[in-house]
């Protein structure tokens, strides 16, 4: 099991305890989606946000509650 699989694998059974999204400042239009198929929300908060020259931002959540 790799690629996408895993995360939402991970993310299903409450085990990832920290996210980090990068996102970058252009639009591809295709590729994967991440958490697609995702059984129910998961709500986050937001512990850190880094933003770089570049325009890209990395932001750090983990799961409430």
């Amino acid at each position: 099991m790799g690629g996408v699989k895993l995360p939402l694998a991970l993310a299903e059974l409450g085990l990832i305890d920290e996210y980090e999204f990068v996102v970058h400042p252009r639009i591809a239009g295709h590729g994967p989606t991440l958490l697609s198929g995702l059984s129910k929300y998961v709500d986050l908060k937001l512990v850190s946000r880094v933003e770089f020259r570049s325009g890209m931002v990395a932001m750090r959540y983990v799961p409430k509650g």
